[in-house]
């Protein structure tokens, strides 16, 4: 649910004013304070001493709630309004105040916003997690790896480039994933399944890079834009996308913050990015995103000790860049 803030002094008071229940002066409107947090955007108004602020989902609910306000302070005036001057039935009367009430309602917010004099500050925080799902359900893919008919493995993968000359998909995943396998398939959400081609690996960073033809796929893919983990700074917020523990789990994601950069684990020379969204067995090779939608780093394991929670890595993308340079020169 998007929220968005905007005060009653504002709506309540142009809306009156349209019935002589306020008397509101656009000029005379003080703008007390804008603030901005991770979740919401607030723009504080004070018209008449009077405020309040309405949480809502769109723009209907907007005018929704303001008439349920403003209802019962014009409804004796419209109604002896319309009694004087025609008969109707009470059903019907009651039908006609309200779509007047709420015709006025409406036509006066859309008025008030295209004048200026009201601003509406939205908050996008909850639009970008769900492009970043969007993104992720047409990009995340599962990867299963086999020796001749007997499957070893699987893991997740992004797919990063799309070649249209040559109709063919470019995918990352962890190099582990594919590790021991002659031969791979790429598993979409709907249980499809394409063969994949192992361009490339590199064990000490731990990633792989594969590529399968989109020559009679009937999926709707979209290419994931690979980012600047070099940009990252410790609090970033970031979604994890996977198949955690498998493929009945296909498309999961979580979110978390980045907790730490350049972490060194063991004696792994990997400057990983440490985070805290949830990862588990069947995540490997499944992209980290950042809020705008790029992959900013490809996951690859956690700690998984009971008295340790929520630590989990992540290959940044610049270092998985390098990878693809090596095995796959044309794609980037």
């Amino acid at each position: 649910m998007i929220k968005k803030i905007l005060s009653l002094a504002l709506i309540l008071g142009f809306m009156m004013s349209l019935y002589a229940c306020f008397s509101v002066n656009a000029e005379e409107t003080t703008f007390l304070t804008t603030e901005t947090t991770m979740t919401t955007q607030v723009t504080t108004l004070t018209i008449d001493e009077s405020i309040k602020t309405y949480n809502y989902t769109d723009f209907n609910d907007l005018v929704n709630q303001i008439y349920v306000d403003v209802y019962e302070q014009i409804y004796a005036e419209l109604y002896a309004e319309y009694s004087e001057t025609i008969f109707i039935d009470p059903e019907q009367l009651e039908l006609n105040i309200y779509e007047e009430i709420y015709a006025q309602v409406e036509a006066e917010l859309w008025a008030q916003i295209n004048t200026g004099n009201i601003t509406i500050v939205m908050d996008d925080f909850l639009d970008q997690l769900l492009n970043v799902a969007e993104i992720a359900n047409h990009s995340v893919i599962g990867v299963s790896t086999y020796n001749d008919s007997e499957g070893i493995a699987l893991g997740s993968g992004v797919i990063y480039f799309y070649d249209s000359f040559a109709n063919v998909y470019y995918l990352i995943t962890n190099q582990h994933v594919v590790e021991g396998g002659n031969n791979f398939k790429v598993v979409f959400a709907n249980g499809d399944e394409v063969v994949a081609t192992l361009l490339g690996a590199d064990d000490e960073v731990d990633i792989a890079i594969l590529s399968f033809s989109g020559a009679g796929i009937d999926q709707d893919i979209t290419v994931s834009i690979l980012g600047d983990s070099d940009a990252l700074t410790q609090g970033t917020i970031v979604l994890a996308s996977g198949n955690p523990r498998g493929y009945n789990f296909f498309g999961s994601m979580t979110m978390g913050i980045v907790a730490g950069i350049n972490r060194i684990i063991d004696d792994n020379t990997t400057p990983y990015i440490q985070h805290d969204a949830a990862i588990n067995s069947g995540n490997s090779g499944g992209p980290l995103y950042n809020l705008l939608g790029e992959v900013i780093g490809i996951n690859v394991s956690k700690y998984a000790i009971t008295d340790i929670e929520g630590m989990g890595f992540a290959i940044p993308i610049n270092l998985v860049k390098t990878v693809i340079d090596t095995f796959a020169p044309t794609t980037i």
